[in-house]
């Protein structure tokens, strides 16, 4: 049994957000555990990483510890496809390399502990058409680094578009079109569902409650964006929103589906009326993390540094945050 005192103790734990960040310029990216307490400083760096200049680094927080897997091009190469590794970095640990051959700017995907990753081996080059290559979805095991193929396939990309239970969203496309899988990661098994989408869908994110996927998705000779969302367990497709600009951001937010109706707008409740968030400016409202009634989103300008701010989950009310300058993204808070 829990003590009272222990259960205080942990509530009173001070949050802590995790930091990734690099100058414009730089080739060095700095990750820290930063405290969220009022007036406190910015952290010192535990790990330092060499990435190439572009911002191609992605970054999720691994729960119950103070580890980090980052996915990162470490040195410019001639073809960034699938250039990128997924390194491990813990406070007073050396950094671990875990997998190469990881997609460019690919997110690393958790079900409970486990961790997933996109993968790829180039395929043979060809003037006629777009190149097809070797793909995958890997299981790496933090603790020994041992890699299991989870999904494989020749095309264009396989994407992990999220996670449902005890399976991972995959939106695969390449030469006959594009389709929406989701794979079991203990059995392997892979129901469609969607066998034909256009090879235009981007921004998927994962409705958990409602058991939905939801994507912003083009048609072919359409000068029109379109949010979507794809219930999981039936495959039936709802048309949620519309705009004209390729950023419609769909968002799942505590009280409902909200996405961009363009820069400087904030994000728009999706069938009803309102603001969901305000506009932090003049660029667009990327939302990275949701966790302990707050709301961490990463303010977009196009040919601009991002920034990062935090509002409450009850009335989107500021949230100071001391965060270093420079590009800057969030990957996880823990108490």
């Amino acid at each position: 049994m829990v003590s009272f005192a222990l259960v205080t103790c942990l509530a009173a734990a001070p949050l802590e957000l995790a930091v990734v960040s690099k100058d414009v310029a730089s080739s060095t990216l700095e990750v820290r555990w930063q405290s969220m307490e009022a007036g406190s400083p910015l952290a010192e760096p535990f790990a330092r990483l060499q990435v190439q200049p572009d911002e191609t680094f992605r970054a999720v927080a691994l729960p119950g510890s103070r580890s980090l897997a980052i996915v990162r091009v470490p040195s410019l190469t001639r073809d960034l496809s699938f250039a990128s590794t997924l390194t491990i970095v813990t406070p007073g640990q050396p950094d671990r390399t875990l997998a190469t051959n990881v997609v460019r700017a690919s997110q690393p995907v958790l079900i409970g502990q486990r961790l997933f990753v996109e993968r790829g081996v180039p395929g043979a080059e060809s003037p006629d058409s777009f190149r097809v290559d070797s793909l995958t979805i890997t299981e790496v095991s933090v603790a020994s680094g041992r890699a299991r193929t989870v999904f494989e396939t020749k095309g264009f990309w396989t994407h992990l578009a999220g996670v449902f239970e005890h399976e991972l969203i995959l939106y695969v496309a390449g030469p006959e079109g594009a389709r929406l899988i989701a794979v079991n990661v203990d059995t392997l098994a892979v129901r469609t569902l969607v066998p034909s989408l256009p090879a235009l869908a981007h921004d998927f994110t994962v409705d958990a409650a409602k058991k939905a996927v939801l994507f912003t998705i083009a048609e072919p000779g359409v000068e029109r964006w379109f949010v979507e969302r794809v219930e999981l367990l039936t495959g039936r497709r709802e048309r949620l929103a519309e705009g004209d600009t390729v950023a419609l951001l769909p968002t799942v937010l505590p009280s409902g589906v909200a996405y961009s109706a363009g820069q400087g707008q904030g994000l728009r409740w999706a069938g009803r009326d309102g603001v969901a968030l305000p506009s932090h400016g003049a660029g667009f409202e990327r939302v990275r993390v949701i966790a302990e009634g707050l709301v961490f989103v990463r303010h977009e300008v196009p040919g601009d540094a991002p920034s990062v701010y935090a509002v409450s989950v009850k009335d989107f009310r500021p949230v100071p945050l001391t965060l270093p300058t420079g590009i800057v993204d969030v990957a996880g808070v823990r108490r």
